[in-house]
């Protein structure tokens, strides 16, 4: 009984740094911005609950060195979900008077650039997964700080030409969807390949360090590295695809929501002719 709640606390990580960064956040949300709807409110709230739970729940520990699988969790949640909430979030308002400042109105377009965001986006789940980066950044504390931050950054270049509060900045509905439509065939193309390839893609999960003795239970459960690898590559595979196809019907969405008021007075103008 003992054994199993002294493993059970080990796998919560209570005191991780990442509450500094959920405190900053939160403060700056809170002084800076102002006329917040509720659902923006929740937005932030759930961005910084996934940021947390990316950290300090048995996703943090275990994708540092024990399952590989919880490291493709946790940097989705990064790249993917932390982001996106976050610019939904910010109130539409406040920010068009903010982006009316020459410097921040040219970053906002340099950020629209479709080919930007989508390598972004792309280029650090890419290259963060090649192995030898894979393994240094999970053994070092320092170089896993900046791999995780440059995938809060990424994420947020790569949802910007999408969901930015400044519609100026979104992309044409139409190019939108192939925006999001080739990030699904990327996020494919590296999840099948991580799914049935041979070669150990992060060699630091191939054979983990056991600090909280856990080791031999995840292995009992099936989790060996080569099941641990496949599953990984799936869910960096089906997820991303699933959400990606979901942007993809918001926009169409917008689209059709855009293209309304102009049918509406080619409508009306049509049942006028047809009473004559």
């Amino acid at each position: 009984m003992s054994s199993y709640f002294d493993l059970t606390s080990e796998l919560w990580k209570w005191n991780s740094p990442i509450w500094l960064l959920v405190l900053a956040l939160t403060g700056l949300y809170l002084v800076c911005l102002r006329e917040q709807s509720g659902k923006q409110i929740a937005c932030f709230a759930l961005a910084l609950l996934t940021l947390a739970l990316a950290y300090v729940s048995p996703i943090g520990v275990l994708s540092d060195g024990y399952l590989f699988s919880a490291h493709v969790i946790q940097h989705l949640a990064l790249l993917l979900i932390v982001p996106l909430l976050l610019l939904l979030s910010l109130p539409s308002s406040a920010m068009e008077t903010l982006f009316q400042n020459p410097l921040l109105n040219r970053i906002g377009h340099v950020l629209a650039v479709p080919f930007l965001g989508w390598l972004s986006g792309l280029g650090v789940m890419w290259f963060w997964h090649i192995p030898s980066f894979c393994s240094a950044s999970t053994e070092s504390y320092s170089l896993g700080i900046v791999r995780d931050a440059t995938f809060l950054l990424a994420g947020l270049a790569f949802w910007w030409p999408i969901f930015s509060p400044v519609k100026r900045f979104h992309l044409p509905s139409a190019q939108a969807v192939l925006y999001l439509f080739s990030a699904c065939l990327g996020c494919t193309l590296l999840g099948i390949y991580i799914t049935f390839t041979v070669i150990s893609v992060c060699p630091a999960f191939a054979n983990p360090v056991d600090r909280i003795g856990i080791l031999n239970m995840l292995y009992d459960q099936g989790l060996t590295p080569a099941t641990d690898q496949r599953l990984g590559g799936l869910l960096m595979w089906v997820p991303p695809c699933s959400l990606y196809v979901t942007a993809i019907m918001v926009t169409l969405r917008r689209w059709y929501a855009d293209m309304e008021p102009m049918a509406a007075p080619d409508t009306t103008g049509s049942l006028r002719e047809a009473h004559r």
